[in-house]
């Protein structure tokens, strides 16, 4: 599997260079020289990061897997407060951020369990093996627009008066979703493991952790609409201006994202990849088009933040139920 990995990586790393005359000078500025090839070479190293630590949930050596993704968190943090501390700028902090990507070859040197779960094989052929990381790859760049990216996503849907009054806006989705979305990102690979187990219960294993993320949405919604805006006050004061109701359906909002996160770990865990894909791509394009619509801009944050992930899980749970009901198959 490391294998694999290191070989999707390094294929990402060549397209990025190959395309960086179209992207690099706007986005990588006077640096480019320098952060084009660290880009790169991050995506390689990256790239065996990720297979690792697949590796190691597949294999449910989780006491490696819980080392590996700590290590890595706590190695890039310390490294960037570092950087900031010695004042080496935006060039030396971007670095950094770049070789905790490679911290994974410290455990190949020292931890025999490391070693033998990069060592292992896929259960699949290489090329369908390959297919199905296509398809993942598809979806964690619609993740990454509809999580990560989402304001710059609302930049280029927004006018220039709206987005100078949105600050307390971008800081109010921050601070809703990061509760719920960080941990349950940090652990999607536990999650895989535990729904890989489940498999033959079909769509009941997903019964009681989405309603338990519903469960938190209602009553983080409730508590975010009564003391939301005396928290940003406190927090913030004189800075932000954020209304109770926007707050509430932001931390819903968040909710709905878990629930989506939850029901494609479900679908990647019974093997239908198209459908996980599927679910993730037709979420961040209804949230495109939700922002698009002529509604004052917090109207439609909150119903951009609510119709995709509402989608996307509708998808998810029908090829779920789809996949459960179908006949199995009859081998010749």
């Amino acid at each position: 599997m490391l294998t694999n990995g290191l070989l999707v990586g390094s294929i990402l790393a060549v397209l990025i260079l190959a395309s960086s005359w179209t992207w690099a000078p706007s986005v990588l500025g006077s640096s480019t020289l320098w952060l084009l090839p660290t880009l790169a070479l991050a995506a390689v190293a990256y790239s065996g990061h990720s297979a690792l630590a697949g590796a190691s949930a597949g294999a449910q050596e989780w006491t490696l897997y819980s080392q590996l993704m700590s290590a890595e968190a706590v190695f890039r943090l310390t490294t960037v407060g570092c950087s900031v501390l010695l004042g080496v700028g935006l060039l030396g902090l971007e670095f950094t951020c770049a070789l905790a990507a490679a911290l994974w070859l410290a455990f190949l040197l020292l931890s025999p369990t490391a070693r033998g779960a990069a060592a292992a094989r896929a259960d699949v052929p290489r090329p369908l093996y390959l297919q199905q990381i296509g398809h993942a790859m598809l979806s964690s760049s619609a993740t990454a627009a509809l999580i990560v990216g989402f304001p710059v996503i609302l930049s280029f849907t927004s006018t220039a008066q709206e987005l100078a009054s949105a600050g307390g806006l971008l800081l109010a989705i921050q601070l809703t979703r990061a509760p719920i979305m960080v941990p349950l990102q940090a652990f999607q690979g536990v999650a895989i493991a535990a729904f890989v187990n489940q498999r033959n219960r079909g769509i009941r294993a997903l019964y009681k952790p989405a309603a338990l993320f519903i469960a938190v949405g209602v009553a983080g919604g409730i508590a975010a609409g009564l003391l939301g805006p005396w928290l940003m006050e406190l927090l913030f004061p004189g800075k932000y201006e954020v209304p109770a109701w926007l707050l509430a359906t932001l931390t819903f909002d968040a909710a709905l994202m878990a629930v989506l996160t939850l029901t494609g770990t479900a679908a990647l865990a019974v093997g239908i990849h198209r459908a996980y894909s599927i679910g993730w791509v037709s979420g961040t394009a209804v949230s495109i088009l939700c922002l698009l619509l002529p509604l004052p801009l917090s109207v439609r944050t909150a119903l951009a933040l609510a119709a995709g992930p509402a989608l996307g899980s509708a998808i998810h749970v029908a090829s779920i139920v789809r996949r459960s009901n179908a006949p199995p198959a009859v081998s010749a």
